[in-house]
């Protein structure tokens, strides 16, 4: 059977929305850590231990999205997270590119990092699913519809 690879696009809309991909090496890990946030080393990595499941790479992916604190989401390591590293990328909203083989685990992860911050109907700030589309002038990404309410009135 061949494998293939899925991919979902998060768009971030709203001031200041951020995100990064932060690496944490862990060595000696206990027997009881759940190991499915933990990624494998590279070969050439700088790894003392000769045992492989004694130690690993916890990635986090760091979101700031309006909220008075940063938030951290563990990524599954059959997960991978693609997202625009230079700041003029993001603030023209570039969005994150998630990838994995396994279709249900990708629609999970993008469904809990989107829940972090909804899409709101009145202003519209929000983290989106969006689609990337090819044309003539360039690459454009086109968000999910989300309804908007009309502003209340006094």
């Amino acid at each position: 059977m061949k494998s293939s690879l899925f991919f979902v696009n998060l768009r971030f809309v709203g001031i200041g929305f951020r995100a990064y991909v932060l690496t944490k090496q862990i060595k000696d890990l206990p027997l009881d850590f759940e190991s499915k946030y933990i990624h494998t080393l590279p070969e050439g990595s700088t790894n003392s231990s000769s045992d492989s499941n004694s130690s690993g790479a916890l990635k986090l992916l760091i979101l700031k999205v309006g909220k008075s604190a940063i938030t951290a989401y563990p990524i599954p390591a059959e997960v991978t997270i693609y997202c625009p590293t230079d700041q003029q990328q993001q603030a023209s909203s570039q969005p994150l590119l998630l990838t994995s083989s396994n279709w249900k685990l990708l629609k999970d992860v993008a469904s809990e990092i989107k829940s972090y911050k909804r899409p709101d109907p009145y202003k519209g700030s929000g983290i989106y699913l969006c689609d990337r589309f090819e044309t003539e002038s360039g690459e454009i990404y086109q968000n999910e519809f989300v309804k908007r309410k009309e502003i209340k009135k006094k």
